[in-house]
């Protein structure tokens, strides 16, 4: 008898164990099925990246032709100044250079525009600084050939790497990766220009060949260029102001920093883009800003000869594209961005384009 109820003790318990077994894997399949649709949602994004092999031939053709061609000194800057024939580039240097303030006009306003306020603290980073200019041993003296890679996704499946690592200067903006898409946008990096909070978390990111070139745009950014030069960490009230998490650490020399002379981005706003001058209001300045993209290529404009542009471009009557090459998040996040006239921005590197001040090697401008 007790044998007997043993037996079906047994058998319940096994009938049980099969049960739950298959309820598991009915769970695990019901939630593979919910899952597929995400997956396969993220996957199709994609698609409206892949060219056709004929298209990629088509651009490998173009940038063979333009790197393998000879430099032309002065080819860019002359094309723009005839292109604008009122509103040639300010005779100012990229880079601060001693701790001085580049321009009178620097000391009138507040970061993003100026060093107002700010005076002792880009002295005191600029003496921890032993260079402040261009090395002679990242470009040549005679002409230079540059091209500023973008971050968007139209570089995706591009195969332009090599052909971007052929310029004399490659330069990358923010936290846009280089490992793991040296097949599209090339290994090199001669200049990385970023503000605090988009500067890479990861330490790959960072060529010990490189300089890393620093846009200020508040007061607190000069405390975290300080402790990142000197290799200390900050402190949890200087931590408060930034909007997003910094990087703490980063593996280069101090001969690697530079600060971005931020005439450069008021003669962008105001000379170019044709923004308003910035109004003061309350405790804060009211202001439409360039992006960094745009404040790049003018950058490049002032040191390079020629002036090439990959990964440019938002296309933004559709907004599910991915906006950039290494991440999901898509263009309508472009709409958020109130502090910026992408539109405005559109028309300028599109009259670049057209009267060949630039390149754009991807093609993605004329969107």
């Amino acid at each position: 008898m007790k044998s007997t109820r043993m037996g079906q003790l047994t058998i319940c318990f096994s009938n049980r164990q099969r049960s739950l077994s298959a309820s598991l894997v009915l769970l695990a399949v019901c939630y593979l099925v919910l899952l597929y649709p995400s997956y396969q949602k993220q996957q199709d994004i994609w698609r409206y990246y892949t060219m056709s092999q004929d298209c990629i031939a088509r651009l490998h053709n173009q940038s063979q032709k333009i790197v393998s061609s000879p430099c032309e000194p002065n080819s860019s800057q002359s094309k723009l100044s005839a292109l604008y024939p009122g509103k040639q580039l300010n005779r100012i240097p990229v880079f601060v250079q001693n701790g001085k303030i580049p321009h009178p006009g620097a000391a009138f306003y507040e970061p993003p525009f100026g060093f107002k306020g700010c005076e002792e603290q880009l002295q005191e980073i600029m003496e921890l600084l032993p260079q402040a200019g261009l090395p002679k041993n990242l470009a040549p003296a005679s002409c230079k050939r540059c091209i500023v890679v973008g971050n968007g996704g139209i570089l995706r499946g591009t195969r332009l790497g090599a052909y971007i690592d052929q310029h004399n200067i490659v330069i990358r903006m923010n936290n846009g990766p280089v490992t793991g898409h040296e097949v599209d946008v090339g290994w090199k990096t001669t200049l990385r220009i970023t503000y605090p909070e988009a500067a890479p978390k990861s330490p790959r990111e960072y060529d010990p060949d490189s300089l890393f070139v620093v846009v200020m745009y508040k007061n607190t950014d000069f405390a975290w260029l300080k402790a990142m030069v000197r290799n200390e960490p900050m402190n949890l009230w200087q931590k408060m102001w930034f909007w997003q998490s910094v990087v703490e650490s980063i593996p280069l020399e101090p001969q690697n920093y530079r600060i971005l002379n931020l005439d450069i981005i008021r003669e962008t706003a105001l000379n170019f883009l044709g923004f308003p001058e910035p109004r003061h209001k309350l405790w804060r300045w009211k202001q439409v800003l360039p992006t960094l993209g745009v404040t790049s290529i003018i950058t490049a404009l002032h040191l390079c000869d020629e002036v090439n542009l990959a990964g440019f471009g938002y296309d933004m009557t559709r907004p599910d594209l991915p906006l950039h090459y290494y991440e999901t998040v898509r263009m309508y996040a472009m709409n958020a961005q109130a502090v910026h006239n992408v539109n405005r921005e559109k028309l300028f590197l599109a009259s670049l384009v057209k009267g060949k001040v630039v390149n754009d090697l991807t093609g993605g401008v004329s969107w």
